[in-house]
């Protein structure tokens, strides 16, 4: 009887420590199980676009972040594949502007995500054309949610290279609204803003640079 009762303390004892070492090995990497899982559910376009899996729209981080976090030199360097979004949009001399926008909204850390994204960026030039003090206004901090909606309309979920927008599509930003695609040719336009430099691919995303600003619409 005695070694009856001695045995099925060990085998309750061994099944214990089992349930506790499994509990262990969830516990060592939390995120393993939430990584293989869909983030969210994909979009499929009526007209062939599939702007890939949902994300939520961008939203300001800690404050204090800075560009030099990824790259000390705005401006004046190659956008290359192995850097991700915000560091090749510091890179591209074109986009200091931008750059600087992304800082002010302290959306740095949202675009250094996982994503991955498609970044509608525009020049310069482009910020440039906006009506006077527009951008002035913006970049106020009394200003900054509609700062994060301007660049939330510049986003879609997913990797979208310039070959896979059909004409006519439409693509769906983090912000909620639509933009339309347009194709002549080998001339693309998204919302009337016609992409000058396509396929910046990076790490979490591509970049098409663009030559206008897509204001949200009222």
């Amino acid at each position: 009887m005695k070694k009856t009762k001695t045995m099925a303390f060990a085998f309750l004892m061994s099944f214990s420590l089992l349930g506790c070492n499994t509990g262990e090995e969830r516990m060592e990497n939390p995120m393993q199980e939430d990584s293989t899982e869909p983030t969210g559910r994909r979009e499929a376009d009526s007209r062939g676009v599939e702007p890939g899996t949902h994300l939520d729209p961008l939203s300001p981080g800690e404050e204090g972040a800075e560009l030099s976090d990824t790259d000390p030199n705005i401006g004046g360097r190659e956008m290359m594949p192995s850097q991700n979004l915000v560091e090749n949009i510091t890179s591209n001399a074109e986009l200091t502007t931008f750059a600087s926008v992304i800082r002010k909204a302290e959306l740095i850390n949202s675009l250094n995500g996982t994503g991955p994204y498609t970044v509608f960026a525009p020049t310069d030039e482009a910020f440039e054309s906006l009506p006077e003090n527009s951008l002035e206004d913006l970049m106020k901090t009394e200003n900054r949610k509609q700062l994060v909606a301007l660049l939330n309309n510049h986003v879609v979920a997913g990797q979208l290279k310039a070959e896979q927008l059909q004409d006519g599509s439409s693509l769906k930003t983090l912000g909620g609204t639509e933009l339309k695609v347009t194709k002549e040719g080998d001339r693309l336009t998204v919302n009337g803003a016609e992409v000058m430099e396509p396929n910046a691919m990076s790490q979490n995303g591509v970049i098409h640079v663009i030559n206008k600003v897509m204001a949200v619409k009222e």
